[in-house]
């Protein structure tokens, strides 16, 4: 009796695995709702690939360089203490503020913070360049661009890291 009651659901499944396979990638932009979803997501991974996280992350070794930062201990300091960092900032902005605010203004917010962060950091970096043109160094613009390199952590994980992965299943676009 049991043996025929798991053959049967297995049957069952495998109908029901079946008729959901006959899906076709149509279905994505069937309807309005489907067509919103789509959009977002499609958007959603693109905007966080181009963000600027893999661009810090690439050059860091240049940009250490430019900072100053010349030897493998204070680079591999700068990288441990970086991603301590972003744990620190990461996990409450995961547990305690995704869930409190609209979806929308965090991402303008982050996409905000991240523009301002890299503009901050492209004028520090810019007047290192004009110093080592000028064959000076300038302590100054290398404590900014470090402190812009570790401030670029918070937009992100407001917008880039919470919000990648909880935006898509939002229970508000299932219902439109």
């Amino acid at each position: 009796m049991l043996v025929r009651a798991e053959m049967a659901q297995i049957q069952s499944t495998i109908k029901i695995e079946m008729d959901n396979s006959k899906q076709s990638w149509i279905n994505m932009v069937s309807t309005k709702g489907m067509r919103k979803r789509t959009t977002i997501a499609v958007f959603l991974g693109l905007f966080t690939q181009l963000s600027g996280n893999s661009l810090l992350t690439y050059y860091s070794n240049l940009l250490f360089t430019m900072m100053g930062y010349t030897t493998g201990y204070a680079k591999t300091r700068i990288n441990l203490a970086n991603q301590c960092w972003n744990l620190i900032v990461a996990v409450p902005l995961a547990l305690f503020v995704v869930a409190r605010f609209k979806r929308r203004t965090m991402f303008l917010t982050a996409a905000t913070g991240m523009l301002a962060v890299f503009i901050s950091m492209t004028i520090s970096f810019e007047k290192l360049n004009e110093a080592k043109i000028h064959k000076t160094t300038n302590h100054a613009a290398s404590i900014s661009a470090l402190f812009w390199y570790f401030a670029y952590t918070v937009p992100y994980n407001l917008g880039n890291n919470a919000l990648t992965y909880s935006e898509p299943p939002h229970p508000s676009l299932i219902s439109s």
